[in-house]
């Protein structure tokens, strides 16, 4: 299987075993995973490793963590279902236990990380060590937004069309209505990145992208 660049090194940072390594991989990889794919979670790893270089989140620890929670989080993915984070959090932990390196409150950490990116903007902040790391993951999960303006049209299109061919019953009026509520809701966040430095980098076109997208008639 080829993989997106920059992906041999997020599966590298996480200790898996081969079989269990190439199951994800070609779940990752399955048909119709136009925006939630490898590629996807290869851009993160890279924005992960730029970006936090010497903060926090870039010690050894920390980043570990940081590779479980992209490589998992979208491991189950079925467009317009409710429980898809809890799925992927519920399959991290089956492949955690074979996972030596990993305490129990590192799998749980990973596992509620994983959990929380079915809400990206309602997760507190919190000033301790643990919760700083999960917000700047899902920061991470939200640079896509802060992408320049085509690229972002083009996430929008392989995201719709991402739904229509991974939903059973696929309606583009309830995708398009559910996006819209998405970007509504972040456009009304005081901050929809909240780690400084990802704030720094994409916020500005972030708002710009999403008031561009709602003023798109439906």
């Amino acid at each position: 299987m080829n993989l997106p660049q920059g992906v041999a090194g997020l599966l590298a940072a996480l200790p898996l075993p081969v079989a269990a390594r190439n199951g994800l991989r070609r779940r990752l990889a399955a048909p119709g995973r136009y925006f939630h794919g490898l590629g996807h979670l290869a851009l993160l790893w890279q924005r992960h490793r730029r970006f936090g270089r010497g903060g926090p989140a870039s010690r050894p620890r920390a980043s570990r963590l940081i590779a479980a929670a992209i490589l998992f989080h979208d491991a189950i993915l079925r467009p317009g279902a409710t429980d898809n984070e809890a799925c992927s959090a519920t399959l991290w932990r089956q492949q955690a236990r074979r996972l030596r390196s990993f305490s129990a409150s590192e799998i749980a950490w990973v596992a509620a990380t994983i959990e929380a990116s079915a809400g990206h903007l309602s997760s507190p902040s919190g000033r301790d060590a643990a919760s700083r790391l999960r917000i700047w993951f899902l920061d991470l999960d939200l640079t896509p937004l802060g992408e320049p303006a085509p690229v972002f049209r083009r996430n929008g299109r392989a995201l719709q069309a991402e739904a229509r061919r991974l939903s059973a019953t696929p309606d583009a009026a309830s995708y398009d209505a559910a996006a819209r509520r998405f970007l509504s809701t972040a456009a009304a966040a005081p901050a929809i990145l909240r780690s400084p430095r990802l704030h720094t980098a994409f916020e500005r076109q972030a708002r710009a992208n999403i008031r561009a997208a709602l003023c798109r008639p439906q």
